[in-house]
């Protein structure tokens, strides 16, 4: 079975975001109303967010089967991610140090309109600016010197805005999800 999922990830992998919403949808009529009514509410937003990571040459491969796509989506949905409250944060884990991270993202370094390279860098800003590592290598050359590296910088940013430490590429999720939804999802969870 589990080498048939992998299979099944690999093809799915290569679908546009229109096929994979065509599929799900068909399936979610039948077996899933709640995800067929986050789909078909507002298609033109559903399409981005399946769209994420796809028609690249090394393309996301999260999806076995259509029932995996609502775990995968969900937080994408403000009625969805409203509802969640287990946010999985990794190495930094203090309460006042995500707050700080966070408020300190927003108020200093959040741009929406910056393009990639320029969003990571900043990134990389704050982290120095927190007593992280800008780079991952150099946190592992002398880790004594760090509070850790930009990578767990990057996953209080990701995790505050979809609650998961691990998805697809958060600059893309960040760009679907629209300037308002990740300062709102940000300055919400900073109240907590």
């Amino acid at each position: 079975m589990v080498k048939l999922l992998d299979v099944s990830k690999n093809i799915i992998s290569k679908y546009s975001s229109q096929k994979i919403y065509d599929e799900t949808l068909k399936w979610a009529t039948k077996f899933d109303k709640e995800l067929e009514q986050l789909l078909i509410k507002n298609k033109e937003y559903s399409m981005k967010v399946l769209n994420i990571e796809r028609g690249k040459a090394k393309p996301r491969k999260d999806i076995s089967k259509w029932s995996d796509v609502k775990e995968i989506i969900k937080y994408m949905y403000e009625e969805e991610y409203n509802k969640m409250d287990d946010f999985e944060f990794q190495k930094i884990d203090n309460k006042e140090e995500i707050k700080d991270i966070l408020n300190s993202y927003i108020e200093n370094y959040f741009d929406i309109n910056d393009d990639k390279d320029t969003w990571f860098n900043k990134i990389k800003d704050l982290s120095e600016n927190k007593g992280y590592a800008r780079e991952v290598k150099e946190y592992k050359q002398e880790p004594e010197k760090y509070k850790g590296h930009v990578g767990d910088v990057s996953t209080v940013i990701r995790v505050a805005l979809t609650t998961k430490h691990n998805t697809p590429d958060l600059y893309e999720i960040m760009q679907v999800l629209g300037k308002e939804t990740v300062i709102d999802r940000i300055k919400n969870f900073i109240k907590r």
